[in-house]
Parts: structure tokens; C-alpha cells; sequence
């Protein structure tokens, strides 16, 4: 039943921002995802235990904060007829330089950090200011650079880098986010890091 949800979200979403492609709509449905419930708590799985990015994905749709995220991440397209997929295999760690609303690093150990750029468009009002905040699993270092960005106008560009290290997480899947807020309104990359 996810499916007609969120293709009804998607067009609620349109009908208020003829202008947006699909890759911005889908950015604003993940980004402004809610991961607590109505009470305040967070989302769990059917058995009770706290769920996580894979269990959830972004979290639950919430298409009136879609409406005004302030910020979007704008995916790549692939156009044209004559594309065709490479022969070899790819190396995992391609997903990680996608320009996508969510972060996935498959490998991450002492000698194996990893750095992930994103680009976000302030669809938002001008001079807005938005300050990130992490929120990093224990034994994985996550830093943000620049911890600021500014906008002067609407539909400017900015990117930031994030870096992820490991120090001490167990071994296995652990999930965080950076969340990006001007005060009024606010965007959250949710990521998973699998640590070797």
C-alpha cells in the first residue's frame, strides 16, 4: 500500500510546484520523511524494536512538509537512447557518489575512510542560513564541511562534503543523519555505514 501513498503524496506535491521534476519531488518526500511517531517516539518495526534506515527507508512521508523543504538534492539523469551498462562489475562504492537524499557507504574501516559530496538547491525563501546537525552512531566519526551554507537567493546551489570514519563501531550496519535547518525548515539525509 506504500506505492498509491506516495504516488498521491508525489502528486499533491506537483500540483503545488508544477515546475519540479520528479527527481525533486521524490528529494523533498525523503528528505522531509518523518522518523517519529505521533507521540514523539521513534518508528519501530512490527516486532517492537526500534527500526532502522533499512527498515524504514527514509521514514513515513509526511507531504505537507514536502510542500516547503527549503532545500533539495537533485539526482543525475540519464538521458538519451543509446546508453548501455557497463560489462564489468562496478565497484560498490559508486552508490555513495550519487547525488541522492540518502547515503549509503558499503565499506568503512580504520584504513578505509570515506568522503560522500552532496548538492543542495535552496528552493526556500533568499538569505537563508541552514547549520547542520549530525547525529553519528557510536564509534563512527562523521563530519560535516562546511557546517554553514548560505543562500542569497532561491534556486542557488551549494555543496557540502561529508566524512565518515570509523573509531571503535562494531562491525555490521550502524545508521545516522545530518539534518540541515534555517530555523523554519528542515532536511535530513539519513545514512547507513557498513564498518568491516
Amino acid at each position: 500500500m506504500a506505492c498509491p501513498h506516495v504516488a498521491g503524496a508525489a502528486a499533491f506535491v506537483k500540483s503545488a510546484h508544477r515546475g519540479w521534476s520528479p527527481s525533486m519531488i521524490r528529494s523533498a518526500l525523503m528528505t522531509t520523511a518523518l522518523i517519529n511517531n505521533n507521540i514523539g517516539k521513534p518508528l519501530t518495526t512490527s516486532l517492537g524494536a526500534n527500526a532502522n534506515y533499512h527498515d524504514t527507508g527514509a521514514g513515513e512521508i509526511s507531504p505537507l512538509r514536502a510542500l516547503s523543504p527549503g532545500l533539495e538534492k537533485i539526482i543525475r539523469k540519464i538521458s538519451g537512447t543509446n546508453f548501455s551498462c557497463s560489462s564489468s562489475n562496478p565497484s560498490p562504492d559508486l552508490i555513495s557518489t550519487i547525488n541522492y537524499p540518502s547515503i549509503s557507504i558499503p565499506r568503512l574501516g580504520k584504513n578505509n575512510p570515506a568522503t560522500v559530496t552532496r548538492t543542495l538547491t535552496n528552493v526556500g525563501p533568499h538569505n537563508s542560513t541552514y547549520a547542520a546537525t549530525i547525529d553519528a552512531p557510536a564509534g563512527v566519526s562523521v563530519k560535516v564541511s562546511p557546517e554553514k551554507l548560505v543562500f542569497g537567493t532561491r534556486w542557488l546551489k551549494a555543496s557540502y562534503q561529508i566524512s565518515f570514519s570509523e573509531s571503535g563501531a562494531p562491525k555490521g550496519y550502524s545508521y545516522g543523519s545530518v539534518t540541515w535547518s534555517d530555523g523554519a525548515h528542515s532536511v535530513r539525509t539519513g545514512f547507513a555505514v557498513n564498518v568491516l
